[in-house]
């Protein structure tokens, strides 16, 4: 076959799948579930699995069964399984050919997803500037979310494990709950503004869940938008808000590493 051809035969492969049916794919929200069970569950296992092999060859090297971790350690593995479970429940979709072909689109929105970042840290920016003048009791330097995650950090060993989970898993692992399950699914049955709009509430609730003031949901709020914003531009193209997303993370990550 030639180039052309294969290109075709991709295609017709996305528009014939069953996520370009009106109805919702139901099995999906299957990944809900996983994602709770996953993140709850296999830091404990781990922590045993360790626990009793450290025991039994009397291993005295504490700091590797340290909070942070076994949470980063853990988190790679549980988005592991959860990326795993979904391909199995599309195991017969074509799902790589897919997915392939949602990223050679992405050259075509690279100016979209640069101007967008661009833009979304020009409001965080002016955002975080409008919180200096509220009563101090309700203002904060650094959100809970991203302390907590400078936290990670100390242990220099465990960055590429971080970068791994930071980076590539995690916008992967949020894009499939919060613009595939919300947006492009949830949307068929309450309309995609309302999907898009509960979507960036979701995603940003999420990440304030132990915040110390309300207003630090503001930069989690404009993320969310700036995602759903190149989401439903690029035609509900995941792969096109996996990479902004990706790209966020990626310079925090940066940042982090170099300023600690």
């Amino acid at each position: 076959m030639t180039g052309k051809s294969i290109s075709s035969a991709e295609s017709n492969l996305q528009n014939r799948s069953e996520w370009s049916s009106k109805k919702i794919v139901k099995r999906d929200f299957w990944l809900i579930p996983i994602y709770l069970v996953a993140n709850n569950i296999i830091p404990l296992l781990l922590l045993a699995s360790l626990y009793i092999v450290f025991t039994l060859f009397d291993f005295k090297n504490e700091a590797l069964l340290s909070d942070e971790n076994i949470l980063i350690t853990a988190s790679v593995i549980a988005e592991i399984v959860i990326l795993y479970s979904f391909y199995l429940m599309h195991f017969k979709d074509h799902l790589i050919v897919i997915t392939r072909n949602r990223f050679k689109a992405i050259r075509k929105y690279f100016f979209i997803i640069v101007g967008t970042y661009v833009m979304t840290l020009g409001l965080i920016s002016l955002y975080e500037w409008m919180v200096e003048f509220l009563p101090e009791s309700l203002q904060f330097n650094e959100t809970q979310n991203q302390m907590l995650l400078e936290e990670m950090f100390d242990n220099n060993l465990m960055l590429p494990f971080l970068f791994v989970d930071i980076v590539i898993l995690t916008p992967i692992i949020e894009e499939l709950l919060f613009r595939h399950l919300i947006i492009h699914e949830l949307g068929k049955k309450i309309t995609y503004t309302v999907a898009s709009i509960l979507s960036v509430i979701l995603f940003a609730g999420v990440h304030v869940l132990g915040a110390n003031s309300p207003f630090e949901i503001g930069s989690y709020l404009i993320i969310g938008a700036g995602l759903v914003f190149v989401y439903v531009k690029s035609g509900m193209n995941l792969a096109v808000s996996i990479t902004l997303h990706a790209l966020n993370n990626l310079v925090s990550f940066i940042a982090i590493v170099l300023l600690k």
